[in-house]
């Protein structure tokens, strides 16, 4: 149970719909009654994840992942259970009373809940600074040459870092934060490691909070306004135990239901070209935070979208970059578009002198990568040589082997013939040649998954029995379950499912009950819960069968015992004592199963 007692999970449990907390991560599909969705928790193209509102419970067929909604925020957040109680009671708005909490726990909770609360005042501190100070003059006459008003900054909620040393330093250490929290923030930047000095990281910057999923600031990117100052253009926070950068698109907390909704993300380079896009009402877009797009950001995007658009520059540099980009997207399994921007425009520059509506058409003027790729080299090259054509093609068939979907794939092989005018044969003998292997390449993953676990036939069938249909379950219960399943090792889930005390036909207290399970038990039972439950007219009888059926194969193994055992050993009498209980629980179970034929 953690820190909160039996009755106040119940309570977030009654209060939490599974359906809305999974859907407003990423989208679900309804499909009859329950709702499919590609699995967060691993690599797949084919939806085998599977949430059921009327039990409360997601399962994938594909890696075992299961459980309530408790177990899903704990996957997804990566995050332990009592946290998961409490995200899940914020949410619903519930008060919890927890119960005492060991010192490493409570440890870790402060030190987190501290580090968010660093960020968040730091945030409040820093817009308050663009709002209210003198010396913000120049960020804020930036800010209205690059199109973004007050409002607009209200809503981003945009600061300023003073052009100071330790302005920050000095607001955080009156505001109660400490030395060692300041410097894992990153907020700070350790001078002498040996005298412990330290300044102020973001010095005269325009200020963009970053947020996790769920709203949370996480870090920040500080923009320069001073063009003749050193450094990059933008510097960004430093990874921490709340900021990891490969694992965030800047402003997705905001725009995610829009990408689900088109289908389509599209991927800027930049905070300001991503929140001009979204004042314009171009809201599916996403950006890369400070680093490359990487695996973590395919596998997010490929849960809310079926394809992505690349807006890349004009130069060398440019398709490079999309080049990179490209190998990571087509291995998630999307499907990718270029838009071409004018030369010297950038999303934000193009908006502010044409309007929303000129960038619009850009996006719908995009098209399919292998499209354009085939336009841009042929456009290059007048009367191409055959080493040329073989150059393109190969480079082309290197993108057609990440393609995982085996029509499309044909389709490119077929354009390729025929506008390279290359034999087909050795286009697929470009695809089939070794490649070197992907460094640093890794699938997604949200934290450790249960390993897929199976029960056998019978068990399931009680299993569920036990789990969704409260009247045969509380006969069940009145049955000789105990002594019939201590002979069975592998019927330790249906003992556990049986023990339990809770209602399968309340939602909240069927949530409640996954939600105390280890992750292996609670992936077994929204297994379970997931399958078709068999007719309701048969499941008295099927225990029945089962009973009697494991009841004769103890017998016949205890008389073997008194066989082979001497007469009077304690073996003997052991065997003797319980071959009389077994017989008893035999004719219990024959009358019961008369009486029950009768009735039928």
């Amino acid at each position: 149970m953690g820190r909160f007692a039996p009755e106040t999970i119940e309570q977030v449990a009654a209060a939490t719909d599974i359906v809305e907390l999974i859907g407003s991560y990423f989208p679900l599909k309804r499909a009859g009654t329950e709702f499919r969705a590609l699995c967060p928790f691993h690599d797949e193209k084919t939806p085998s994840f599977h949430v059921s509102p009327s039990k409360q419970s997601y399962y994938c067929f594909g890696c075992g992942a299961g459980g309530s909604a408790f177990q899903f925020l704990m996957q997804y957040e990566n995050v332990d259970f009592p946290e998961a109680v409490r995200r899940l009671g914020r949410r619903a708005g519930i008060t919890l009373t927890e119960l005492e909490r060991s010192p490493e726990e409570e440890a870790h909770r402060e030190r987190r809940s501290r580090l968010l609360r660093l960020h968040a005042e730091a945030a409040a501190w820093f817009h308050h600074n663009l709002l209210r100070l003198r010396q913000a003059d120049h960020a804020r006459a930036y800010m209205q040459q690059r199109g973004l008003n007050i409002d607009v900054a209200k809503r981003w909620q945009i600061g300023y870092a003073p052009n100071s040393w330790n302005q920050l330093s000095r607001w955080a250490e009156t505001a109660g934060f400490r030395r060692e929290e300041l410097l894992e923030s990153g907020l700070v930047v350790l001078r002498n490691e040996h005298e412990g000095d330290y300044y102020d990281r973001f010095r005269d910057r325009l200020m963009f909070p970053i947020r996790n999923d769920v709203g949370e600031v996480i870090a920040f990117s500080g923009r320069v306004l001073d063009p003749n100052a050193s450094g990059g253009k933008y510097v960004n926070s430093p990874e921490t135990s709340i900021f990891s950068k490969g694992n965030i698109l800047f402003g997705f907390d905001r725009t995610k239901r829009a990408v689900a909704k088109a289908g389509v993300a599209i991927i800027l380079e930049g905070q300001i070209d991503l929140i001009s896009c979204f004042e314009a009402g171009i809201e599916n877009v996403v950006a890369p935070q400070g680093t490359a797009l990487t695996e973590r950001h395919a596998a997010l995007l490929r849960r809310f979208a079926e394809e992505v658009l690349l807006f890349f520059d004009a130069d060398r540099a440019g398709e490079k970059a999309a080049e990179r980009a490209l190998e990571i997207l087509y291995a998630a399994g999307l499907q990718v578009r270029i838009g071409r921007l004018p030369p010297k425009e950038d999303p934000d520059s193009l908006i502010r002198s044409q309007g929303a509506a000129a960038f619009q058409a850009l996006v719908e003027q995009s098209k399919d990568f292998f499209d354009f790729e085939i336009e841009r080299v042929s456009a290059q090259t007048t009367n191409p040589t055959t080493a040329e054509r073989v150059a393109a093609a190969r480079k082309l068939a290197h993108f057609v082997s990440l393609v995982p979907d085996q029509v499309t794939r044909e389709t490119m092989l077929s354009r390729f013939a025929s506008r390279f005018n290359l034999p087909r044969t050795a286009l697929e003998e470009m695809i089939r040649a070794p490649k070197p292997a992907a460094r640093g390449r890794t699938l997604p993953s949200n934290g450790p998954n249960p390993p897929p676990a199976t029960l056998r036939h019978d068990l399931t069938v009680l299993a569920n029995i036990a789990l969704t249909d409260r009247a045969t379950r509380e006969w069940l219960r009145a049955q000789s379950w105990g002594f019939i399943l201590d002979h069975l090792p592998e019927a330790g889930f249906l003992r556990t499912v049986l023990a339990a005390d809770f209602d399968p036909e309340n939602a909240a207290s069927l949530a409640t009950f996954l939600a105390t399970r280890e992750p292996v038990e609670a992936a077994l039972a929204s297994q379970v819960l997931a399958l078709k439950p068999i007719d309701p007219e048969v499941r008295k009888v099927f225990w029945l069968e089962f009973a009697a059926k494991h009841l004769r194969e103890r017998r016949v193994q205890l008389e073997r015992i008194l066989r082979l055992s001497p007469e009077d050993s304690p073996a003997s009498l052991a065997a003797e004592r319980e071959l009389k209980e077994t017989l008893d629980h035999e004719s219990d179970v024959k009358d019961i199963s008369r009486l029950l034929t009768r009735a039928l």
